[in-house]
């Protein structure tokens, strides 16, 4: 595996963990606006591991990894005011994602195999990832990701959020 891929890979486990976590609960989708807090139905989601750290002065980043369930039909939509970027790692099933930005997705190969670069899924076009693919996707986007198959589908999620003082000062 070359080692761009593999930092490609790390990343975006990396980054896919968190969404789970900090991900603004009432912009989930279903029928009408959940309570936040309140998961859609047929979506369920843990956190496994979680943390922050000081990177520079005044600011912190925080990183988690969790794991997300959605029963065939499900949907969630993403919240575009979230600062995290997000890894995605399809553990089973088929997860079907459309997003309004370029994204780069890691398809599943043999072991043994040499990993090819990632393929560019152009904005606003749909693509899947099953098992063993990966995405990774910019902080503060808008799109969506939901469970078209017949069977319940699962994946890792990292979140990596990056926050300075700035950003919990309101402006006047």
């Amino acid at each position: 595996m070359r080692w761009g891929s593999i930092v490609v890979l790390l990343i975006t486990l990396a980054l896919t963990a968190g969404v789970v976590r900090d991900m603004d609960r009432s912009a989930l989708a279903q029928e009408g606006t959940p309570a936040p807090g309140v998961l859609p139905d047929g979506v369920t989601a843990r956190t496994v591991a979680s943390g922050s750290i000081g990177v520079t002065a005044p600011s912190t980043a925080f990183l988690s990894l969790g794991r997300v369930a959605l029963e065939p039909g499900a949907v969630i939509t993403f919240n575009p005011t979230d600062p995290a970027a997000v890894l995605i790692y399809a553990a089973s099933g088929e997860l079907t994602f459309q997003v309004e930005s370029d994204t780069p997705v890691a398809r599943r190969v043999d072991p043994g195999t040499p990993a090819p670069e990632p393929e560019q899924v152009a904005a606003n076009t749909e693509f899947t990832l099953r098992e063993g693919d990966s995405a990774f996707f910019p902080p503060f986007l808008a799109g969506l990701v939901r469970n078209d198959g017949d069977e319940p589908a699962s994946a890792w999620v990292v979140n990596v959020a990056h926050f300075t003082m700035a950003d919990a000062t309101p402006t006047p």
